[in-house]
């Protein structure tokens, strides 16, 4: 219970069975409740499924009891899928959710491979902040989140910078939040390489600086996927974890929320200090790959070379593509390619026979 302690993990365990016209979700086997915000009540466990599911079928089925009627849900009471009182699950919606969401798609995917996605980055990446508006003397308060990379599929890239599939936690702009909020955002980008590496790549996530221009805020944050990349499939790579970090006034580095304050987590913190000059970095998880890296067409590689998009050391490291650079311009050198590509094949074979 201090801050040198490791990250707290609870795991989610679901077995998914199509019974005919039916499917159950039974998530018995899931961790108990843990004492933290992230559990989820049995209303958020089903309306992951649900959403889950509906992403699979025909979108013009329409949303009305009879389509929820072959699905059920078993969510054992006291776990953390189905919090009980005295539990707290102020988390459960923007960052569980998310995360049960996916796990459904993944047990689906053995079903059927061609509809689903990688995981998505799986956090609104919450950021809550408030004070007093140094301009107009009133109080002021936020609940701002972030977009995430969405999972690779089977026949396109993930989409960048997208909210959760909750869809209802959007981000605010750039130009609302400065006029409203003594924040100036020094840099709002994508984040290179943070998309999971796969024939179709996963989406990417972005990178958020603000600093503070007022002489005293407060700040709170829940945020999720810090430890563990949203997974990819078939072969992919995962998505790029969550980062949240602070650069105090007058230093040159930034610091997890823990090393700067002492805070018990860096995800998860509550009524912190910041003052003027103090920068915030907020870097959301990326989506998940789908498919082998390695067979992604050399030229979208380049293209994403090109974009910013992947570096030209990940286009060699994960995905095999050799690229030669001049005057700013990209090119693939084949012959160096193809030998990297055998390579990678090779080392993966062996994996799997060993």
């Amino acid at each position: 219970s201090n801050a040198t302690d490791p990250p707290e993990e609870d795991w989610f365990r679901l077995r998914v069975v199509i019974d005919g016209d039916g499917l159950i979700a039974d998530f018995t086997g899931s961790d108990p409740q843990g004492p933290h915000v992230m559990n989820c009540t049995y209303g958020v466990t089903a309306s992951a499924v649900y959403n889950a599911v509906l992403q699979l079928v025909d979108n013009d089925i329409p949303h009305n009891d009879g389509v929820y009627r072959p699905i059920t849900v078993i969510a054992p009471p006291g776990t953390v899928v189905n919090v009980v009182e005295p539990g707290a699950s102020v988390a459960g919606n923007t960052e569980t959710h998310p995360r049960l969401w996916a796990i459904v798609l993944g047990a689906l995917a053995q079903a059927v491979p061609e509809r689903v996605a990688a995981a998505t980055g799986g956090s609104s990446s919450n950021f809550l902040f408030g004070g007093t508006h140094p301009d107009t003397g009133q109080y002021y308060v936020h609940y701002h989140l972030e977009g995430v990379g969405w999972g690779g599929r089977a026949d396109a890239d993930g989409n960048s910078n997208q909210v959760v599939p909750n869809g209802n936690c959007p981000n605010t702009p750039v130009e609302i939040f400065e006029t409203r909020y003594p924040f100036v955002q020094t840099a709002y980008r994508l984040r290179r390489d943070s998309g999971g590496p796969g024939k179709h790549h996963g989406g990417l996530s972005t990178e958020r600086i603000m600093e503070v221009r007022t002489d005293d805020i407060t700040v709170s944050a829940v945020f999720n996927a810090m430890v563990k990349k949203p997974w990819g499939l078939f072969g992919a790579g995962g998505g790029a974890t969550s980062e949240l970090t602070v650069k105090r006034a007058g230093t040159d580095q930034f610091l997890t929320f823990r090393d700067a304050f002492g805070t018990r987590s860096n995800s998860r913190f509550a009524n912190i200090k910041l003052t003027h000059g103090d920068q915030v970095m907020i870097r959301t998880p990326g989506g998940g790959g789908y498919g082998l890296p390695w067979e992604r067409d050399v030229e979208l590689v380049r293209q994403d070379v090109e974009e910013d998009f992947v570096s030209v050391e990940a286009a060699e490291s994960e995905y095999g593509v050799v690229m030669l650079e001049s005057g700013g311009e990209f090119t693939v050198d084949r012959r160096a390619t193809a030998a990297r590509r055998a390579e990678m094949m090779a080392a993966a074979g062996a994996e799997e026979s060993g």
